[in-house]
């Protein structure tokens, strides 16, 4: 047993959407822990993204900027090829890019819907997928579903069932990363006080409080703890998992 056992030095990570929120509050934690850390963004018309992962890395000692549309297959796999390049292999990977675009079924529009699944669904397929022949042995994968996943929630047709398949997909990749030591492990947030949630009206912001039995919303730390656990030796035998971070909001085995 490690003197340390959340001790990751050594280790290369990878978190995708990390310039802000829990991607970026993970890549922070990865980093003080021992791990190098490759901060995956967005490139976005106005350069905010880069601007905050630059922020970011600043705060990671030897950290490495890669910017990479994870719905694109094309740019995951030239991401992954410099990665496999330079670095020779990656330890952990944090797949946790994701978008949300609410609207009922009835005003849904099709690129609504396409373009949650597009980032949240098939972004993390393509992660795993060009990860898998660089991830060493032990290596960790860990994927962001989400309580919406599990519940289903007014107004998100698309979220949804992208988080409910990631959490599919996610044991599927348990099962097929077994033979290399490799766990793959799902975080499945609640009501978390992210910029998302702020914006929610008060009278919704209520009423889901009241339904929480620990009666608060969570915070990033509690995310960025439950994926630092997961990635750490501590988690070895943990694989297929689903861990709810969600105040008692939903119990569900």
């Amino acid at each position: 047993m490690p003197t340390n056992p959340f001790d990751l030095t050594g280790k290369l990570a990878l978190v995708t959407g990390a310039s802000r929120g829990i991607g970026a509050g993970i890549a922070l934690a990865l980093a003080q822990s021992g791990a190098r850390v490759i901060l995956n963004y967005f490139a976005d018309p106005d350069g905010k993204n880069r601007a905050e992962a630059e922020a970011m890395g600043a705060q990671c000692p030897g950290s490495v900027l890669m910017e990479a549309d994870v719905s694109k297959s094309e740019e995951v796999n030239r991401m992954f090829t410099v990665i496999g390049t330079q670095h020779g292999g990656l330890d952990i990977l944090i797949a946790n890019a994701g978008i949300i675009r609410d609207r009922t079924i009835t005003k849904m529009t099709d690129d609504e819907f396409q373009s949650v699944i597009d980032v949240n669904l098939r972004g993390v397929f393509h992660c795993i997928r060009a990860a898998t022949p660089l991830l060493r042995e032990n290596g960790r994968v860990v994927t962001m579903a989400s309580v919406a996943g599990q519940m289903g929630f007014f107004g998100q047709a698309n979220y949804a069932p992208s988080k409910a398949a990631v959490i599919a997909l996610t044991k599927v990749a348990a099962r097929e990363l077994a033979r290399k030591k490799i766990t793959a492990n799902a975080i499945a947030p609640g009501f978390i006080e992210t910029a998302m949630t702020q914006d929610m009206p008060d009278e919704v912001t209520r009423k889901t409080l009241e339904q929480i039995p620990l009666g608060t919303k969570g915070q990033v730390d509690d995310i960025v703890h439950a994926a630092l656990f997961l990635c750490s030796p501590g988690a070895r035998y943990i694989t297929g998992h689903v861990l709810n971070v969600n105040g008692g909001f939903y119990m569900g085995a």
